[in-house]
């Protein structure tokens, strides 16, 4: 194993002890309403979905950007 490749395992197992951290720190569930829909799961689920949702949207506005810059 490169000293590269160390590096980056010492890093992947820092973060998953993080995101494990943050797991079980965050299990009691909540509610989360919107318009009519109710969803209830752990806070940690909800936070990581809104996380996904911001990532998504930042993609397809970097999308957006790009070929409106391409265009024009």
């Amino acid at each position: 194993m490169t000293g590269q490749q160390k590096l980056k395992a010492v890093i992947a197992a820092v973060l998953m002890a993080l995101v494990i951290s943050f797991v079980m720190q965050n299990r009691e569930t909540v509610g989360v309403e919107f318009l009519i829909w109710t969803w209830e799961a752990s806070r940690a689920v909800v936070l990581f979905t809104v996380f996904l949702v911001g990532v998504a949207a930042g993609w397809l506005a970097r999308g957006a950007a790009i070929r409106r810059k391409r265009s024009g």
